[in-house]
């Protein structure tokens, strides 16, 4: 008796690579929103951290003096408070960062009449900074000039840890002395449900975590990386 082999069909062979690919999507899909739950978490809980961090600051009762003073715009109450720490010999001049160059700095002294004095001796002004990045460059070459070696750094308690993190970076051989300037409406209990305080937190959020990745997302951070792991 003659045994015949079966030959797999045409239909079976094709159903084949058909479940192979079929059970690589439906691996990498679960894969994928395994990563997207982890991501989600840790953001939040980063954002959870960041905002406990910017509602525990407080304006310093007596804080250290410095060189200098500097001031990012964005607020009334950042300059007004910088140029108390002025008056009070906190620092020996004040930079003003990041003003715009329409805005005169007669106009700035109009809106702080009862420190008007100090903007004939004491306060430079500064246009060419864009953003926080461009305020701590413009900075280092202010302090450079004056041969500063410490700073006060006032700007919005929910700037402050960008701001922190930016300047260190420009100017690693600066001193910095914190001066955050509170937001009132985060004192307040429920901010969490007030959308336009909760944008400005999330936006500034997102904008630390960029300036964060950016030490290990710098090409000489990569390459140093990849000559670790492969030995050159």
């Amino acid at each position: 008796m003659v045994m015949v082999s079966e030959v797999p069909s045409s239909s079976h062979l094709r159903s084949s690579p058909l479940r192979a690919v079929g059970w690589l999507f439906r691996t990498a899909s679960k894969l994928l929103l395994l990563l997207i739950f982890i991501g989600a978490g840790l953001f939040a809980g980063g954002f959870l951290k960041f905002s406990n961090t910017v509602e525990a600051y407080t304006v310093p009762a007596n804080v250290e003096a410095a060189d200098g003073v500097v001031a990012l715009t964005g607020g009334a109450a950042r300059i007004a408070k910088a140029l108390d720490l002025i008056a009070d010999s906190k620092g020996q001049r004040l930079l003003i960062s990041g003003v715009n160059p329409e805005t005169r700095v007669s106009d700035i002294a109009n809106l702080n009449a009862n420190h008007r004095p100090l903007f004939d001796c004491c306060v430079d002004v500064e246009s060419r900074a864009l953003n926080t990045v461009g305020n701590a460059e413009e900075t280092g070459k202010w302090a450079k000039r004056n041969g500063y070696r410490s700073l006060i750094l006032v700007t919005s308690s929910y700037h402050m840890p960008r701001s922190i993190l930016e300047f260190r970076r420009q100017i690693p051989s600066i001193k910095l002395i914190a001066y955050p300037v509170p937001l009132k409406e985060l004192n307040r209990d429920g901010w969490w449900g007030r959308p336009e305080i909760l944008r400005v937190m999330l936006s500034e959020y997102t904008k630390y975590i960029g300036a964060w990745l950016r030490d290990y997302l710098d090409p000489k951070t990569i390459a140093a990386l990849r000559a670790g792991m492969w030995g050159g």
